[in-house]
């Protein structure tokens, strides 16, 4: 991609770094979250930063947003808008044609499969670049029907068989994110990880109070989960898992607030109207009542099956909660032993209340989980240090 240009950011020349990712803001996700946060810290540095992405929620076409220019050609909103395909027209067509004529120095793609990673390879090849690649991933995409599983999978694979022509270099978000790429042959030059400005995201949060709100002691072990309400992010386990401790003991201490909509959303509600209390589901949160539900809470559960690196795990972190979770993207590197949070060996609900009935008779050991969580991604994940990684890699 060149020759490295220097490691102190205060010599380093400007450069225009064009970043692909087929979701971004207004579009709610984790790689949504990543691309726009390393792209403001990548802006504050003083480089040129345009990101391509598909326009799903009628954003405006073009704009500048925190120092990043953003293009947006038009898209047809495929799955619910979560696989966008770009629309062949007169105007994507402006788009590119002025994208074709930026004097760009280098080129990053987040995620292998979409169509507009493929668009960016193809793309960066006209410009004589070496696209760099970062995975989000740790396991194959998912319908939570294995059946239906079988044609995604196929597609998957298909997808990022087109982008391997185009030979890019490649890194992952996470280790495991690095560890996936090797499932599909390609290798990993290591990780430029997600990360999060811990103070701005508590300090953002409202003054909702969800112990107030839903009758919950003070003296609680209150258990937060934010995510969509899906088989693959462990939902269903989860509130089973609360349920089973309230019929071994039914004056049972822990209360799970779980922040989140989705197909099984019917299923854990259910569960929650039965469990007198203990399981409570407010729907989807605001970034700042999101905040002030992981300031309020003890520790943060997410038993999912895969995360390239959960966005939530590090809110949670940020927020002092000790994190219980399996071992997906982000756990090693928020929790990298027994003092920073609990690893489930897998999602069952079983493996799940016994990690809560560890956490529920060891309240001191999962305050030291919190605080030492907060202390780790205020001292390893930031946005610069992510961003200075991201530029060593462009130009070593």
């Amino acid at each position: 991609m060149g020759s490295k240009l220097c490691a102190n950011e205060t010599s380093r020349p400007s450069t225009c770094i064009c970043i692909f990712s087929a979701l971004y803001a207004p579009h709610v996700g984790g790689v949504e979250t990543f691309t726009e946060g390393i792209a403001s810290a990548l802006a504050k540095l003083g480089h040129r930063i345009i990101v391509i992405t598909m326009n799903t929620d009628n954003a405006p076409v073009r704009e500048n947003a925190r120092g990043v220019e953003i293009v947006r050609p038009p898209a047809l909103p495929f799955l619910g808008g979560r696989y966008p395909i770009q629309k062949q027209c007169a105007e994507s067509e402006a788009q590119w044609e002025w994208l074709r004529e930026q004097d760009i120095d280098a080129v990053v793609i987040n995620t292998r499969f979409y169509q507009l990673s493929s668009l960016g390879a193809a793309f960066a090849k006209i410009k004589g670049i070496t696209p760099l690649l970062i995975e989000h991933g740790s396991a194959h995409l998912t319908f939570g029907n294995a059946l239906a599983d079988i044609p995604l999978h196929a597609i998957e694979h298909a997808a990022t068989s087109k982008l391997k022509r185009y030979k890019p270099e490649c890194y992952g978000v996470s280790s495991k994110a690095s560890e996936w790429l090797r499932h599909f042959g390609l290798t990993s030059h290591g990780e430029i990880t997600n990360a999060i400005d811990a103070d701005e995201f508590v300090e953002q949060a409202s003054q909702r109070d969800f112990r107030q709100e839903y009758g919950i002691p003070c003296d609680a072990l209150l258990l937060s989960f934010a995510g969509r309400f899906v088989p693959e992010k462990g939902a269903l386990q989860l509130a089973n898992a609360i349920a089973t401790l309230m019929q071994k003991n039914a004056s049972c201490d822990v209360y799970l607030v779980m922040a989140g909509e989705g197909p099984l959303f019917d299923r854990v509600n259910n569960i929650a109207t039965a469990s007198n209390g203990h399981v409570v589901l407010p729907k989807m949160l605001s970034k700042p009542d999101l905040a002030a539900l992981l300031l309020q809470s003890n520790a943060f559960v997410l038993p999912s099956r895969s995360e390239g690196f959960s966005t939530v795990l590090l809110e949670a972190a940020a927020a002092s909660n000790a994190i219980i979770s399996t071992d997906v993207g982000g756990m090693r590197e928020i929790a990298p032993d027994k003092s920073y949070g609990i690893l489930l060996q897998s999602m069952d609900s079983s493996e799940i209340q016994n990690a809560l009935v560890y956490a529920q008779n060891h309240r001191e050991a999962i305050q030291t989980m919190g605080s030492n969580a907060a202390s780790r991604v205020r001292d390893a994940f930031s946005w610069s240090k992510s961003a200075k990684a991201l530029l060593d890699s462009l130009f070593a």
